[in-house]
């Protein structure tokens, strides 16, 4: 299972950044104590805990389709476009004032690749029980 091998490394690479980023806020003198809860604080913590709130889902849909001889292209184009969506919201989270494209995209892709990969997912299931 290649693709969702990568893709989870990849994702783990990002988690590592954000749970970092989240620290280094915390520890900026003008918070003061790391129960500090300021804007950038708050940005943080959501860039985390929105990567961990979509990842499991994404990677668990991947990760079946992969394991049910999906279309190899198909699976790493979707893995792909997932991937790339979380990082487009993950690292521009809080850090562009007013609209911020990265983080439409970013929100947009996330979840067309969910309901492709959970529509794919149901049709598969369906013709693997049908016969």
């Amino acid at each position: 299972m290649p693709i969702t091998l990568i893709s989870a490394s990849l994702l783990g690479l990002l988690l590592v950044y954000l749970s970092y980023m989240v620290t280094v806020v915390r520890r900026r003198p003008t918070h003061g104590t790391a129960e500090s809860d300021g804007d950038d604080l708050h940005n943080a913590v959501r860039a985390h805990g929105n990567l961990i709130e979509y990842a499991p889902m994404g990677l668990i849909l991947i990760g079946l389709l992969e394991q049910m001889s999906g279309n190899f292209m198909f699976v790493a184009g979707l893995a792909g476009v997932f991937v790339v969506a979380r990082y487009m919201h993950g690292l521009t989270f809080g850090k562009i004032d007013g609209f911020n494209p990265f983080r439409f995209w970013g929100t947009l892709l996330t979840f067309v690749s969910l309901l492709v990969a959970s529509v794919a997912g149901l049709v598969k299931g369906y013709f693997m029980v049908i016969g």
